[in-house]
């Protein structure tokens, strides 16, 4: 277990310190359009079919559960200051959808690094609410979003 904390450790200070490389979704807050995927995108048209009553904040492509297909990383807004985030998993001609799990209020990105060069890929979660700034690095096992390593994510959801 010490093991692991130390190289979980080791794994932020070589992403803090990489510029964050990796594929990047940014947040426009002052454009609806600028979601980080396109409007026609299958696992988001999905998404939105499922959850009529919910606003897509923040999307980002990855193949998080090693199949050879991109998933897709949802944040979404299901009331006042709460947002949550969910996976769409693309199923050859059928999508499936995780766990969800709360998500930052604003400023929101969402990066795929595989970070430890084993299947499945590991997405990170940042963002903040007011002054509070939190990350999340997560994976998919079983259908559902663990959270591996994170610091400030219960401030900023």
């Amino acid at each position: 277990m010490k093991k692991n904390r130390l190289i979980y450790i080791i794994l932020i200070f070589i992403f803090i310190f990489s510029g964050c490389s990796g594929k990047r979704v940014s947040q426009n807050a002052a454009s609806t359009k600028d979601i980080g995927v396109s409007e026609g995108n299958k696992s988001l048209q999905y998404f939105k079919e499922t959850h009529k009553e919910n606003k897509v904040i923040k999307c980002g492509e990855g193949d998080v559960d090693g199949d050879g297909r991109k998933d897709l990383v949802v944040i979404f807004n299901v009331g006042k200051d709460k947002n949550n985030m969910v996976v769409v998993l693309d199923k050859e001609s059928q999508y499936k959808l995780s766990n969800t799990i709360p998500a930052p209020i604003s400023n929101q990105k969402i990066e795929f690094k595989n970070i430890d060069e084993k299947t499945p890929m590991e997405f990170i979660v940042s963002g903040s609410k007011g002054s509070s700034f939190g990350y999340g690095i997560y994976r998919l096992e079983n259908m559902k979003i663990v959270d591996l390593f994170g610091e400030g994510m219960k401030d900023c959801c």
